[in-house]
């Protein structure tokens, strides 16, 4: 905070008595608390010139920091605001000859110190207005609260409460009201949090501040309930003694509620003692609460931590704890990005400009991918050139802050600065009430604003649920950390090195699989697919139009590839067509762009295993990739050569169709009183570890061959990929192995790369349903448990020893055993394959294909699970819909509730009524929040109004889709055979209406 300098009491701005008393007061109460140094003290002598006035003994008087601080961070000091710019050094008032002090070097915060606040909000939820104001107008770089009151469904109201180009990081309260901790911070400053369960007396948050690549400000965000709480001292200590040790920048912050004022209390005394033997101070020696006692203070080692003030909020109890970390940081707020502005653009200057100087016919696959590249590039150039863009952080006003906030803000600061002026009650009054106006125009103005546009996109879906989003989802921190070259270069070598290192795991030179020995006979045909037929131009611009991603290293965007579509595409064909008759895969559309991203918000970034690569690839290659692929699809299912097992990536096929089917099998079992066993194997890295001669031999196998074989065989060898992390980006590096992340082609290309363990397992009567790489077994455990025992060994030896031979490998600590049945102990771990490694421990519920499973099908844990997903949505649902017409009611509820009720309902047939009644509540609430009819109202005609059928009727009605389309061959063939029709013993005139029969 800048230092204030000192000016006189006798100032016009202040009646002459008023200012005198108050001047005296201040150096009979306030000077000796602040114990000045001696020039100082020099400054407060007496005057002999005027009574009750003092004169200054040298109009330059230098006086160290510290001591200004403590004179001007005094809220009841006569020279707390600054001095006008229009007076000039020295300055001498003409009552009392008191000339002012002018420091020899004012000490000024650098610009890029961080501005912290604490503030016990005593409910972000009631207050999120008020919250938002004060994070607008002081602008903190972090803001550490507690007493949040947040809890899962307060998405909405936390939203409202961040401005813009800000993040939190929170943890909610865990025992009803009360409680609740966050961190508000801007985005340009990369954060880092934990929790943990070490202490259960008060909730904390351990935090890390990446200021800049050497320094980091670690610390503890804490709040403890009232109450008596004698070891507490001792155990705070313990939980932060590992962290204060570590690093003389660490912080302990919060709201203790410890007197800490009172000398004479012997927890807070035991408190300070106990963690002054850590090193840390408290720096706070102020009132913190409207009772005058300092509840919420700063402990700290760190010379670069400095409390600067507090100030009242005027809406809770509490107050506003001010403090800077005085230390170089790197906030990011700018970064420069190379970028090109389409914006202006009009589609018909792009055709015109493209139109004007076309590419040259190709001759070769990579020149006319190249002359393709460089024609577009060039029209960019010219309509677009690339600009360096600067990419700025700092806080922009929200589209609802209106002339009128700026009028009341402005009106609001003024009579603040007329209370810090002089503190009457009046002034204080007037500001509060002012305060409060304010904060009632603010919520009205955003009510207003959020009404008006989620009515005006109401057919938009996109744009509705984008609006949808903001005001549910607050902008979340997530543990990410600055990028830099060094990041680029470990993610680029960390993704190299373990699939390199998986590839090199299995003996070299993998046999190539026989027809004979892995693939079912059903594959072996006369019929070839030796060529990729040429295409036209509606089939490429049918397939440019929907593709909506691309790479960073295209010429432009795929807007730009979308808005001209019908001007690019003669020539894109023609490269696509020439790629095809030589049977070779353009070089340049080989490179892969990985964007590394965390697996999870709250990962640990500094752990690489946490990231997870997402491959980018060039527009036109995906564009050739989606052509080939639907060639391929065509034929694969005209010869029906996939094993009809796989349900990953097909038509007609989905998880839901597999679930049926496994479901389906193991209550079979069950029902003749068996015990079923679920094994649920692990593939790790399977997409990136395909043996690339293995799958040209299965492509082989399944007929595909000469020149369509060898531009597969181009497709997958020599690509390479490069991690982007903007601005930087890290070494090409070649891939050896895998099928490309990101192409519509790779998901086909491994389901015939994995058809042949169907065909393995199969041969030792175990039955399996794979959904691409997520493959599971059931075998019953008591029908004849030696056989059964013999054929899971052969079977899981045959399947362990085929993805040996296929370079994929099985994760057995990952590899899940689940018993369904009567008799669960019937599994041990001789039923499990000693070559395997060690017997996987069988579990009573698991997660398959995103259904939750228990071990008797009753469905009650997947219940659970989507009754609580659907009742914190309503919540969330509930403070937004106030914003929301009618209409938009109906289609939100629809996507994010009804959708919901209905996923994977056909497993819940034979499910409780008890269960069941648990849906229909959450059905029931829904259509009353659109309504907003009352609690006791009958349901039963408004969701006759809405043409909402009840949940046992939906689920009667999601199976007879099923049993539909299955009848008229649109589902697969898995569920078409398991329907039994009805053949009547005589002639009847029933027999030809195909009734089936009810298992």
């Amino acid at each position: 905070m800048p230092a204030r300098l000192l000016m006189c009491p006798h100032q016009p701005r202040l009646g002459h008595e008023a200012a005198a008393q108050r001047a005296r007061r201040w150096r009979a109460e306030c000077v000796p608390k602040a114990s000045p140094s001696a020039p100082v003290r020099a400054w407060t002598a007496p005057s002999t010139r005027t009574p009750g006035t003092c004169t200054p003994r040298n109009a330059r008087l230098h006086y160290d920091a510290s001591t200004l601080h403590a004179l001007n961070t005094r809220q009841d000091h006569p020279s707390y605001r600054a001095t006008p710019k229009r007076t000039q050094w020295p300055f001498t008032c003409r009552n009392c000859r008191f000339t002012s002090i002018q420091p020899s070097t004012p000490p000024a915060r650098e610009p890029n110190h961080l501005r912290c606040i604490v503030l016990n909000t005593r409910s972000a939820r009631k207050h999120a207005i008020e919250l938002w104001d004060l994070l607008d107008s002081t602008a903190p770089d972090i803001a550490f609260l507690t007493e949040t009151w947040l809890n899962a469904t307060s998405a909405p109201d936390i939203a409202i409460a961040i401005p813009q180009g800000y993040k939190i990081s929170r943890r909610d309260c865990t025992n009803g009201v009360g409680g609740g901790i966050a961190i508000i911070h801007k985005d340009s400053i990369k954060i880092s949090t934990n929790t943990d369960d070490t202490l259960t007396t008060a909730e904390h948050m351990h935090f890390q501040i990446h200021t800049d690549p050497n320094t980091t400000l670690r610390g503890t965000l804490i709040y403890r309930p009232p109450g008596p709480r004698p070891q507490f001292s001792d155990t705070i200590a313990d939980l932060i003694s590992t962290h204060a040790l570590a690093s003389t920048d660490y912080i302990l912050l919060g709201d203790l509620n410890f007197h800490l004022e009172n000398n004479n209390d012997a927890n807070s005394t035991a408190l300070i003692d106990n963690l002054a033997n850590l090193r840390l101070k408290q720096l706070l020696t102020t009132p913190t609460h409207a009772a005058g006692h300092t509840l919420d203070p700063i402990f700290s080692a760190s010379p670069h931590v400095c409390f600067n003030h507090t100030t009242e909020p005027h809406w809770t109890d509490h107050r506003c704890v001010h403090f800077t970390f005085r230390k170089p940081t790197t906030h990011h707020r700018t970064q420069q990005l190379p970028r090109r502005c389409w914006g202006k653009v009009t589609e018909d200057q792009l055709t015109t400009a493209l139109a004007l100087r076309p590419p040259t016919d190709p001759t070769d696959p990579d020149t006319a991918a190249t002359n393709l590249t460089q024609w577009i590039k060039d029209v960019a150039n010219t309509l677009a050139s690339l600009k360096t863009s600067t990419t700025n952080h700092t806080n922009k006003k929200a589209a609802w802050f209106t002339e009128d906030l700026r009028i009341s803000k402005h009106t609001c600061r003024k009579l603040e600065n007329k209370w810090l002026h002089d503190r009457t009650p009046d002034n204080h009054t007037a500001l509060k009430s002012a305060t409060r106006r304010h904060h009632q125009l603010i919520r009205t103005a955003k009510k207003t604003t959020f009404k008006d546009s989620l009515d005006n996109n109401a057919h938009n879906t996109k744009e509705l649920f984008s609006i949808v989003k903001e005001l549910s989802n607050p902008s979340s921190n997530t543990n990410d950390i600055p990028p830099s070259q060094d990041l680029c270069d470990s993610l680029a070598t960390f993704f190299h090195r373990k699939i390199t290192d998986i590839h090199d795991s299995f003996n070299s030179d993998p046999p190539a699989p026989t027809t004979e020995s892995t693939t079912p006979a059903t594959t072996t045909r006369t019929s070839r697919l030796t060529v990729w037929s040429s295409v036209s131009d509606e089939d490429t611009i049918k397939t440019m139009n929907s593709i909506h991603s691309g790479s960073p290293s295209d010429p432009c965007s795929h807007h730009v590839f979308n808005k001209a579509s019908a001007t690019i595409a003669p020539h894109l064909r023609k490269t696509i067509n020439c790629s095809f008759e030589t049977a070779t895969f353009p070089e340049s559309w080989k490179l892969a762009e990985i964007n590394a991203l965390l697996k999870k918000p709250k990962a640990d970034p500094k752990d690489l295993k946490n990231f997870r690569p997402i491959s980018l690839l060039p527009f036109p290659a995906k564009v050739t990739e989606k052509i080939v692929n639907k060639q391929l699809t065509r034929y694969l299912e005209v010869n029906n050569i996939l094993d009809p097992s796989q349900s990953g990536f097909r038509s007609n096929h989905s998880t839901k169709t597999a679930l049926i089917a496994a479901t389906d099998d193991i209550r079979t079992l069950m029902d003749k009183g068996e015990t079923a066993t679920l094994i649920l194997l692990d593939l790790s890295a399977a997409f990136d570890t395909v043996c690339h001669r293995t799958l040209s031999a299965r492509l082989h196998d399944t007929g595909i061959r000469e020149k369509a074989l060898a531009w597969n065989t181009s497709f997958l060898s020599g690509r390479t990929q490069s991690v982007r992390l903007p601005p930087f980006r890290s070494k090409t590096t070649e891939i050896i192995c895998g099928v490309p992340q990101g192409s519509s082609l790779s998901p086909t290309l491994f389901n015939i790369y994995m058809a042949p363990l169907a065909h393995v397992t199969r041969q030792h009567n175990l039955n399996i349903i794979s959904y691409t790489n997520d493959t599971q077994l059931i075998i019953s455990l008591t029908e004849d448990p030696h056989t059964a025992k013999a054929n899971l060994h052969r079977g899981m030896k045959a399947g362990a020893d085929w993805m040996k031979d296929s370079r994929l490998k099985l994760n057995s600590d990952k590899t899940e055993v689940f018993i369904l049945g009567p008799t669960p102990s019937a599994w041990d771990d001789s039923w499990w394959p000693t070559s395997l490694g060690t017997a996987p421990e069988p579990t009573d519920r698991a997660r398959n294909l995103g259904v939750i499973l228990d071990s008797t099908l009753s469905m009650t844990r997947q219940v659970n699970a989507v009754s609580a997903s659907c009742f914190n949505t309503l919540c969330m649902l509930c403070r937004i819909f106030k914003w929301i017409s009618l209409d938009t009611r109906k289609t939100v509820t629809q996507a994010l509730i009804t959708n919901r009720l209905d996923n994977r309902n056909a497993l819940y047939p034979g499910t409780t009524n008890k269960l069941l009644r648990r849906l229909q509540l959450i059905q029931n609430a829904s259509a009353r929040l659109i309504l907003d009819v009352p609690r006791r109202s009958h349901i039963t005609l408004h969701l006759r109004g809405l043409h909402w059928l009840p949940v046992n009727k939906r689920i009667t009605f999601k199976l007879l889709i099923h049993t539909h389309k299955a009848l008229h061959n649109t589902r697969p063939t898995y569920l078409n055979n398991r329907l039994s029709f009805h053949t009547p013993t005589r002639s009847l005139r029933s027999a030809n209406l195909a009734l089936a029969t009810v298992p």
